[in-house]
């Protein structure tokens, strides 16, 4: 493997020269400058980051871990960090742990040994992300994650998201709402539930606790929610789902009972998928801004790099209605 000596012997020039022009650390003559840049190509060298950061330089090397790149939002956000990153200088090292925490720690154990500067970590799932084990390493947590100091955390507003979602379908003449809440142990289900309740209270509407049903953040989660909610004897006219894969198998459901949206059945949903728009009839959800979110999060974590000691952060995003096509206005019933 070419060293920086090799280049050094073929540029006939120090080694100390070498490492000048490559991290521009010193000012070296043009003609100085040519031969080692020369000698790179020719040598076809590699400057060795990791060795370069365990002398107390940075390896401009970002670490992502992730547990479901299957949804949709999270590919979204990937894209959006990589592009924020890249912008910034630094490369991403993405991992997608798949919901397995021993993953997770095997690949933490990874990214340390390849000295990353920063960690971000994804997950709707905190229990998901081995987090304890390595409290020296910058880290922001992004979607959810642990109440405890030393964690900058950043995640959209999602009490403020069910409260937006449930309001406009309160506006548009439904009092009857149902919920497809995601699963109950996850904070993002509990703050869009919270949101649809303080929605409903404002609005003096009854809520049947039947009307929210429960169920995972995928296609199939959306279903089983959607089958148990229309099973019930208190009919419902509309419905927040808290993800827009839940509406996904929501719809499908609907469709085999024969209805018909938004004729029949009102539905809203929550992420703003790239699909979103696509659907039929297209979506209305409610949006996360995911630019900004990625632009924070990133900003958050050279924060932490360059001040380890300063105290943890927590910052929510407000988060956006987008009017589709998918909830129609119900005319109040004449008496």
């Amino acid at each position: 493997m070419t060293t920086i000596r090799d280049v050094a012997k073929l540029a006939g020039v120090s080694t100390t020269t070498v490492s000048h022009v490559l991290n521009k650390t010193r000012f070296v003559s043009v003609e100085g400058k040519a031969k080692v840049e020369s000698a790179v190509v020719e040598l076809n060298y590699v400057p060795n980051t990791v060795a370069r950061s365990l002398k107390g330089g940075s390896s401009r090397v970002l670490g992502m871990l992730i547990t479901d790149v299957n949804n949709p939002f999270y590919a979204d956000l990937i894209q959006w960090v990589d592009q924020v990153a890249y912008r910034l200088g630094y490369n991403l090292i993405l991992c997608n742990t798949q919901g397995n925490i021993e993953r997770a720690k095997d690949y933490m154990v990874m990214l340390n040994q390849r000295r990353v500067d920063g960690m971000l970590m994804v997950s709707s799932d905190a229990r998901q992300l081995p987090v304890s084990s390595y409290g020296t390493m910058p880290m922001v947590m992004m979607d959810s994650g642990p109440e405890q100091a030393g964690y900058d955390r950043i995640l959209d507003d999602s009490e403020q998201g069910g409260y937006m979602a449930t309001r406009h379908l309160l506006e548009s003449g439904h009092m009857n709402i149902g919920m497809l809440a995601g699963p109950l142990d996850k904070s993002n289900s509990q703050h869009r539930i919270a949101g649809y309740h303080r929605a409903m209270a404002e609005a003096n509407a009854e809520v049947d606790e039947r009307w929210v049903q429960s169920g995972e953040f995928t296609y199939e989660g959306g279903a089983e929610a959607m089958s148990r909610l229309l099973d019930q004897p208190s009919p419902v006219t509309a419905i927040f789902a808290c993800n827009d894969l839940m509406v996904m198998g929501a719809i499908r459901v609907a469709g085999k009972l024969g209805l018909i949206i938004p004729q029949d059945l009102s539905i809203i949903g929550y992420d703003d998928i790239p699909g979103a728009k696509y659907f039929n009839p297209p979506l209305t959800t409610i949006s996360q801004p995911l630019e900004q979110l990625a632009e924070q999060a990133i900003a958050m974590l050279l924060a932490r790099i360059k001040t380890p000691e300063r105290e943890s952060q927590r910052t929510l995003l407000p988060p956006r209605l987008v009017i589709r096509d998918s909830v129609a206005v119900r005319k109040p019933v004449e008496e």
